[in-house]
């Protein structure tokens, strides 16, 4: 079976001119006046039908010029890329939609450009206007929608003529969290009929929620492509390592197992230990019970502004809690160089049975990671009778019922 998209030595170049004027003088004389931006470089990608893909990348990595060249609206350099099937894309908010016509309007002129009859769109149109849940704004003109109504709009007209393939540039990022929920699941029930979907996104947490699989572009090259807690954390060291290895040498093996710790060296974690609150090495962890994680560093550098944190993550990659130090030290602590840093993060476990992941670690009240372990400790709970399998936090909820003769 063909795959939903391909892409075969993928490569874009932008022209890129100090003057207005240089694009005429050019064109009229001859001679080179420009200077060429390489925004992708040999990028080859396949994306199997049903697979929903999220990309992740720095600002100027290439992502969004990856998805128009996908989506058609741009022109590759070299390289070819192809989508089969019929396709969705959200490359920017509003795109295609007029300013000066009401939402009714403009969701009949995106369904029509997304291939529906006109009958079609008019027998969608009363569903996309559920879904957006705009209410009165539905009949005022688009220009005077905020980014949240835009999105509403532009995500619901997208996903009604139930796309074969779907892209989407970063729109989930827009708009309230319960918005963002619906749509979310909406990927999923589109995912169950068999619909492929690519999307751009700089949050860990929705490429785990949502995702079978996560690429790295660094660059304009494709750096990592692999299961999502890999990708991500990868993709943490690539934003949080001293000199990212990615930055100087994008075929750099950001899967490689050391992609757990990062930092710029001058500390360095020494040892780890978690305890139970009798002091014991824990195995399993009960809900409600007092824990204790101990970590020792040492360091060559004199440090004035030092924080330590914890995060829990769970397999998908979702954060179940943080924490640092900044209500404790405001201004962070002082690390003298030859000194041990000796830590105690004591906390209560209030989540709810299964799997998750600690990450740990020293950083400067900035952000620079001087030394952090990402997800150096699998936490295993056990599950409490009559919680649900996808649970993350223990509410220790009591449920009373008054029914007559229930017991």
């Amino acid at each position: 079976m063909e795959p939903a998209i391909e892409a075969r030595g993928l490569v874009k170049r932008f022209r890129q001119y100090r003057r207005g004027r240089d694009i005429a003088l050019e064109t009229l004389f001859g001679g080179r006046r420009h200077a060429e931006f390489t925004a992708l470089d040999g990028v080859d990608l396949e994306v199997a039908r049903g697979e929903i893909v999220g990309i992740l990348g720095r600002n100027g990595a290439g992502k969004s010029t990856l998805l128009k060249l996908l989506a058609g609206t741009l022109e590759p350099t070299a390289g070819t890329a192809r989508v089969h099937g019929r396709l969705s894309a959200i490359l920017e908010l509003g795109t295609g939609f007029h300013p000066d016509y009401d939402g009714r309007e403009n969701a009949l002129l995106g369904a029509i450009c997304l291939g529906m009859t006109r009958r079609e769109a008019r027998a969608r149109l009363d569903s996309i206007v559920a879904f957006a849940e705009l209410g009165d704004f539905i009949d005022q003109p688009f220009r005077t929608y905020s980014s949240g109504m835009q999105a509403r709009l532009t995500f619901a007209t997208a996903v009604a003529g139930d796309p074969e393939v779907l892209i989407v540039d970063e729109a989930l990022s827009v708009g309230d969290a319960r918005f963002q929920l619906k749509c979310f699941d909406r990927i999923r029930e589109m995912r169950a009929r068999g619909c492929t979907v690519l999307f751009v996104t700089h949050s860990t947490e929705q490429v785990g929620a949502l995702c079978s699989r996560a690429i790295i572009l660094e660059r304009g090259r494709k750096v990592a492509d692999g299961p999502p807690d890999l990708v991500t954390r990868a993709y943490m060291k690539l934003l949080f390592g001293s000199e990212p290895e990615a930055a100087a040498r994008p075929d750099a093996g950001l899967l490689e197992d050391d992609a757990r710790a990062f930092g710029t060296g001058a500390w360095r974690v020494t040892e780890h230990r978690l305890l139970d609150a009798d002091g014991r090495p824990a195995v399993q962890l009960e809900s409600g019970r007092g824990y204790e994680l101990r970590f020792r560093a040492e360091g060559s550098t004199d440090v004035d502004d030092a924080v330590v944190g914890l995060l829990v993550r769970t397999p998908q990659g979702l954060v179940a809690y943080g924490r640092d130090a900044t209500t404790e030290f405001p201004d962070g602590f002082r690390l003298r160089a030859g000194v041990p840093l000796e830590v105690s993060l004591r906390f209560t476990c209030n989540l709810a049975g299964g799997r998750y992941f600690a990450s740990f670690g020293i950083a400067r009240r900035d952000g620079t990671k001087l030394d952090f372990r990402h997800d150096a400790l699998e936490l295993e709970v056990v599950r409490r009778r009559g919680t649900y399998d996808a649970s993350v936090a223990e509410l220790d909820c009591r449920i009373e019922i008054d029914a007559g003769g229930a017991r």
